[in-house]
Formats: C-alpha cells, sequence, structure tokens
C-alpha cells in the first residue's frame, strides 16, 4: 500500500531518548519502514466478544512485551475486558463487578480497571498476573472520576475526570509515592475546549488525546507535563481527529473521520510529519497503541461490516529498540528533554531508574544554569 507523506502542521516539542548518542527510532526502523506493508497483521477477538462496533468500549492494546489486552461489550450489555495469554484468553473483570472497563498493559503487566458494582461509583484497581490490588484513584477529590484510560511503565495511570461544571479533563497520576512526579495527580484540559479526553502518557509525561471546541469539532492533542505545553494535531481533510497512542520516543499514532467518506482512518506522526496508516484492505482503521519496538494495536472494519481487533508487529522485530532505550538492561532507561522556544525552558538530561520501593529520586543536569522561564500554571 501506497502512503502519502503529509506535512504536520504543527510545530512538535522535540523529546528525545539517549542511549550512548541521541536514539530515535528512525534510527532502528527508518520512516519509509514504518508502513502497513513492513507489518503482519493478526486479527485478535475476545471469545466474549458480542457487539463488534467501534463505539468506544471496543479497544485493542498491546504492550512493549506483546501482552494484549482488549475491552469489549459481551453477549450481557456488560463491559468486560480480557488478556491474551500463552494459553489463550482470559477475562480479567474485576470480581463482584458489574462491569470492568480496562487499558494497556504496560511493561510490568500492570493493566488499570475500572470497575462498577451495584452503587454504580466507578472504582480502580490494578490488574497484574492474576492478582488485584484495590486503590483509590489519584486524581484530587474535587473532581468526580470517570475512567482509567490507559497505565504507563512508571506506574502513572491516566485518567479522564469532569469538574463541578461538567467539563471532562485529563488527569495523570500516581496512586503512590511516585519516583518522578512530586504530584498524586495532575488535571488539565485543552485551553479554551468544551471538553478534553486523554487516551495515553508515556513515560515522559506526554499526554496525548483529543478535545472538542465550541463547533463540536474534535480534535487530537499532545500535553507536555513540562510546562504544562498543549499542541492541537488535526489530520488533513479530517472533520474529527484524534491522538491516541504515543509511544517514549514520541512516535504517536491516532484515527481521524476523513470528510469525504465519514469513515475512520488511522495515522502516525513520526519526524515532524503526520502520514496515513491502515490495515490493508480493512474498510476502516482505528489505531489505539504505537510501542516501543513500533508494535500497532487497533481495530478494523471488514468488508461484511464487522469491525475486528488486530496487532500489527514490524516484519523482523527484534528486541533492539528496548536495548538501545536501556543499554544497561536494569529496566530503567536514559532520556534528554530539548526545549524550544514554545515549550519548556529547562533543558534537561538523566535517567529514569528502574521502579522498585525503594526508587524514590533521579538525577538531572541542567544545560542552561538553571535559568527557568515561568512555565504555563499547571491547573
Amino acid at each position: 500500500m501506497l502512503r502519502k507523506m503529509l506535512s504536520l502542521l504543527i510545530l512538535l516539542p522535540c523529546i528525545t531518548l539517549t542511549s550512548s548518542g541521541f536514539l530515535r527510532a528512525q534510527t532502528t526502523y527508518g520512516a519509509e519502514k514504518l508502513g502497513p506493508q513492513e507489518y503482519n497483521f493478526t486479527t485478535v477477538d475476545s471469545p466474549g466478544l458480542y457487539q463488534e462496533v467501534d463505539t468506544g468500549w471496543f479497544v485493542t492494546w498491546v504492550n512493549n512485551s506483546g501482552l494484549v489486552s482488549q475491552m469489549y461489550i459481551g453477549i450481557d450489555g456488560n463491559t468486560h475486558t480480557a488478556v491474551l495469554l500463552e494459553d489463550g484468553w482470559k477475562v480479567i473483570d474485576v470480581p463482584g463487578a458489574t462491569n470492568t472497563a480496562g487499558t494497556n498493559a504496560n511493561s510490568q503487566g500492570q493493566i488499570a480497571l475500572t470497575y462498577w458494582g451495584a452503587d454504580g461509583v466507578p472504582h480502580l484497581a490494578i490488574w497484574k498476573e492474576g492478582r488485584y490490588s484495590y486503590i483509590n484513584d489519584p486524581c484530587p477529590a474535587e473532581y468526580t472520576y470517570g475512567l482509567a484510560v490507559g497505565i504507563n511503565d512508571l506506574g502513572q495511570v491516566t485518567s479522564y475526570v469532569v469538574d463541578s461544571n461538567g467539563v471532562s479533563l485529563a488527569c495523570v497520576g500516581s496512586p503512590g509515592k511516585h519516583p518522578v512526579f512530586p504530584y498524586s495527580g495532575a488535571v488539565f484540559g485543552f485551553p479554551g475546549a468544551v471538553g478534553t479526553i486523554p487516551l495515553m502518557t508515556n513515560d515522559l509525561g506526554v499526554t496525548v488525546g483529543a478535545y472538542w471546541d465550541a463547533q463540536g469539532v474534535q480534535h487530537g492533542f499532545v500535553h507536555h507535563m513540562f510546562g504544562n505545553v498543549f499542541t492541537s494535531v488535526d489530520f488533513p481533510g479530517a472533520s474529527n481527529s484524534w491522538v491516541q497512542g504515543i509511544n517514549d520516543e514520541g512516535i504517536m499514532n491516532g484515527s481521524a473521520q476523513l470528510n469525504a467518506s465519514g469513515n475512520w482512518a488511522g495515522f502516525e506522526i513520526i519526524g515532524g510529519h503526520i502520514e496515513d496508516w491502515n490495515m490493508p484492505d480493512a474498510v476502516q482503521t482505528d489505531l489505539f497503541v504505537i510501542t516501543n519496538d513500533l508494535r500497532v494495536a487497533g481495530l478494523y472494519q471488514s468488508a461484511d461490516g464487522v469491525w475486528h481487533g488486530f496487532v500489527a508487529t514490524p516484519r523482523g522485530v527484534s528486541n533492539q529498540a528496548a536495548e538501545k532505550l536501556d543499554p544497561e538492561g536494569d529496566g530503567g532507561f536514559n532520556f534528554r528533554i530539548k526545549p524550544t522556544e514554545s515549550t519548556l525552558a529547562l533543558a534537561t538530561e538523566g535517567r529514569f531508574p528502574p521502579i522498585s520501593p525503594e526508587t524514590s529520586s533521579f538525577s538531572v543536569r541542567t544545560e542552561n544554569g538553571g535559568k527557568r522561564v515561568p512555565p504555563f500554571p499547571v491547573p
């Protein structure tokens, strides 16, 4: 399938991970090798899946280790979550819950589960290898908790919350003590938006999602926690756009509703460009995840009108990307955050340590003598 490269008419802040040099994903897989024709596709549908429609409650994810998780509506009309293990699918609904909405699995195999019981109130749990940890949501008490939508390798849970005016906002935080970020939960919304829905936060505190303007048009967004900087993303020729996945190299993907057909199509953002990215022969494609080794997961609609989950793996993929991100092999990774005129004024670099109960800090150094320009206020 030919891909048409399109210029991204936005200035994306520069975030680059480092190993011995400044590593970018393009050094492992060139931009010309990121197209669907370079992938092997696998359809993944949980046996309990009933409503095979793209309503927002049918989502497929894959993590850096290849673990597939899927949220879906079952034959009972309730929301369920399942994981694809070596011996097959396993439903991981919270015991006693009427509905369980899941997320991606992080590299530790943790999945954030929002569940509802008879009281109809959402609660939060973390699943890992068959065990459930019941936790308080990490968001400020003055907001009504909505739904967990993602979890990253640092244990940060991305959720959406609702304020007293009924406006949906993003919340990113950790249920317990966090090794990097000094807050339990930060709440933010795209400036001037009617509502904001986050979808994913990477390990460098970059969140992607969508927001609505006053006319009801949906736009993708990228939010940088350092500096509280927002960028709006619109796929050319689309009436609505969502950015739904981001890896630790800043490569993003998402979906857009095309003006001409009204169908949803996938796209990828890499190296300052946005390009279409669709499952071959699919009627519609909805992308949710891109991992550090460039696995992709999402949904596609076949010719019979039925939606299916899928995972796409680059041909010849190995652990090379992960090894470069983590040359020490201890579960941490090096990073460098470089500012632009419109973003963070303080350049930092250092190493996120591997996560452990003893982890409480990490080191950074400044490039500009510690001079700070007042950042955008964090709500």
